[in-house]
């Protein structure tokens, strides 16, 4: 069985649905709760991001993980700029696992 068409399908299925509830959100909504809304993806991200970074097996750690998750912070708060976050935050990463400093 060719599993291109259950791909597909399901890709039409989804993106219909969540299309469907984002247009009429977009109307019906007012606008002090469509500004909150805008932060609810950085805040799944960050909940998501830090307890890896800060205590990976449920401890505090210092780890090559924690200070580029520093990195990134510093940078969201100096630029504003969602792509320069992520960049800094994994060059970072990057830099000291390849010079095995944490």
């Amino acid at each position: 069985m060719n599993p291109w068409p259950v791909f597909l399908g399901m890709t039409v299925v989804t993106f219909i649905t969540r299309y469907t509830g984002i247009a009429v959100a977009g109307r019906v909504l007012p606008g002090p709760l469509r500004r909150w809304l805008r932060y609810v993806p950085i805040a799944v991200l960050a909940a998501l991001i830090a307890p890896d970074a800060l205590a990976p097996e449920g401890q505090l750690t210092f780890s090559a993980s924690t200070v580029a998750l520093l990195a990134g912070l510093l940078v969201a708060w100096r630029t504003r700029n969602v792509f320069l976050t992520l960049a800094a935050g994994m060059a970072t990463f990057w830099v000291l696992r390849l010079l095995r400093l944490t």
